[in-house]
C-alpha cells in the first residue's frame, strides 16, 4: 500500500480507502490480507487482466484517432443530376481525395429515387425526399433557380426589368424545369403560357455553355454564380426554391468509405460556408459583397422598382 501510494503520490490511508470502497462498489474482496501484507484474490486477478486490457486501449487511442485517413480505402459510387453532380461535386472532388487519397469516386451523373436500395449507388442526392423505410435521407439544402445572362447579351439585347419582360428574350431552359412547372412560383407557371423557349435541352453543361457564348437568358441554380464567372445573374426575383436530400442506406453508414464520402458531402453543402443552399434566397451579388464586407445595395443598385 505505501508503495502504491508514493507511486501515485497519494498518502497511504487514502489508497486504501478507496481499494475499500471498490470493494463496497464491486461486491468482492480484491486483495487477501495477511501479516505478509496484500494477495489479489481470484476476483482481484480477474479485475487486473481486465484493468491491464483497458489500459492497451487506452494506449492506442491516440494513434488511431491521429491516425491519416489514408487507411481508409475503398469505392463509392454516388449518382447526382447534372447540375450538381459536374458543377458543385466534382469541382470539389480534389478536396476530398487530399483526405482520403484511396478512396475511389463513381460519380455518375443522372436523376436518382431509390438507386441506394437497390445498390445501385451507395449515395444520391435527390430532389424528392424518399419514404422508402431502408433509406437515410438528410436535407442538404435548397436550391434557388434565377436568370443568368452573358455580359455580351446584356450589352446587346438590354437588361430585363422584370421576370414579364423575358417574353422579349431569348430564353433558355432545362427539360427538367419545363415539366416540373407546377413546383415554382405562381408566376412562372403564368409566364410559361405565354414565353416561347429558344432552346429546351436536358444537358445542364449545354445550357451554361450557350448562356455563356451569349445564346439568351438562362434559368440556373444560384451557385452557378460561383462557379461560371462569364455568367451574370440578373436583379430580378428567385423563380423556385427547390430541396434536395443526401440518401444512403445502413449498409453504406457502417463502410468506413462510405462514411467519408457522406461526410464530406455534408461539408461540401453547409449552408453556413456556402450561402447558396441555405433555405432563404439571397441574390448572389449580395452574397459575394458580404463576404466583401460591402454595402450591396450601393455597390449593385438594386432597384425597388424591379418586379414580379
Amino acid at each position: 500500500m505505501t508503495a502504491a501510494a508514493r507511486t501515485l503520490g497519494e498518502s497511504t490511508p487514502t489508497v486504501s480507502r478507496r481499494i475499500n470502497d471498490l470493494e463496497r462498489e464491486l461486491g468482492t474482496k480484491l486483495f487477501q490480507r495477511s501479516k505478509r501484507g496484500v494477495e489479489l484474490t481470484a476476483s482481484g486477478k480477474r479485475l487486473l487482466d481486465l484493468v491491464q486490457k483497458m489500459q492497451g486501449l487506452i494506449d492506442t487511442v491516440g494513434d488511431q484517432v491521429a491516425e491519416s485517413d489514408t487507411s481508409i480505402s475503398g469505392a463509392v459510387k454516388i449518382i447526382a443530376g447534372d447540375g450538381l453532380g459536374p458543377f458543385w461535386v466534382a469541382r470539389h472532388l480534389p478536396e476530398f481525395h487530399k483526405s482520403v487519397p484511396n478512396v475511389q469516386i463513381d460519380l455518375e451523373i443522372g436523376l436518382a429515387e431509390e438507386e441506394v436500395v437497390h445498390r445501385e449507388a451507395d449515395v444520391a442526392i435527390v430532389f424528392q425526399k424518399p419514404t422508402h423505410p431502408d433509406i437515410i435521407a438528410q436535407r442538404l439544402g435548397t436550391l434557388h433557380y434565377l436568370c443568368f445572362a452573358s455580359r455580351d447579351y446584356i450589352e446587346k439585347k438590354g437588361h430585363p426589368q422584370s421576370i414579364f419582360d423575358i417574353q422579349d428574350h431569348q430564353l433558355l431552359m432545362h427539360t427538367a424545369y419545363v415539366h416540373q412547372v407546377e413546383r415554382w412560383s405562381k408566376n412562372i407557371k403564368e409566364l410559361k403560357d405565354f414565353v416561347d423557349y429558344s432552346v429546351i435541352t436536358n444537358s445542364g453543361t449545354a445550357l451554361i455553355t450557350l448562356a455563356a457564348n451569349a445564346g439568351g437568358i438562362a434559368v440556373l441554380p444560384s451557385y452557378i454564380a460561383d462557379v461560371e464567372p462569364d455568367l451574370v445573374p440578373l436583379h430580378l426575383p428567385a423563380l423556385a426554391p427547390i430541396q434536395f436530400w443526401l440518401t444512403y442506406t445502413e449498409r453504406v453508414r457502417r463502410n468506413p468509405a462510405g462514411m467519408a464520402a457522406i461526410e464530406w458531402l455534408l461539408s461540401i453543402f453547409n449552408n453556413q460556408e456556402h450561402k447558396w443552399f441555405q433555405s432563404d434566397f439571397l441574390h448572389p451579388d449580395k452574397i459575394k459583397a458580404a463576404g466583401k464586407g460591402l454595402d450591396t445595395e450601393e455597390l449593385f443598385g438594386l432597384s425597388s422598382s424591379i418586379q414580379i
